[in-house]
């Protein structure tokens, strides 16, 4: 079985699954990439879910964040 190559993430980590929800119908609508994802365990957060994207996705996130949702982090890792 081939081994999954780990790649940089930026992962965003919510404090409520409200602001998780909220950011991801944000940025699919904007068309920012990433995704939805079960909270890794090396974040301590309180909502099970995160956001996941590239990092060159990373400021088309904060900017789009302004207003919209609050992430309780944001933490670089290789997923």
């Amino acid at each position: 079985m081939p081994r999954h190559r780990r790649e940089p993430r930026v992962v965003a980590s919510f404090d409520s699954t409200h602001e998780a929800l909220a950011c991801e119908a944000a940025c699919k609508e904007a068309g920012v990439a990433g995704r939805i994802i079960p909270t890794p365990v090396s974040i301590r957060a309180d909502c099970g879910l995160a956001w996941s994207m590239p990092p060159e996705a990373r400021g088309d996130f904060e900017r789009l964040a302004i207003g919209r949702f609050t992430c309780a982090g944001l933490y670089e890792l290789e997923l």
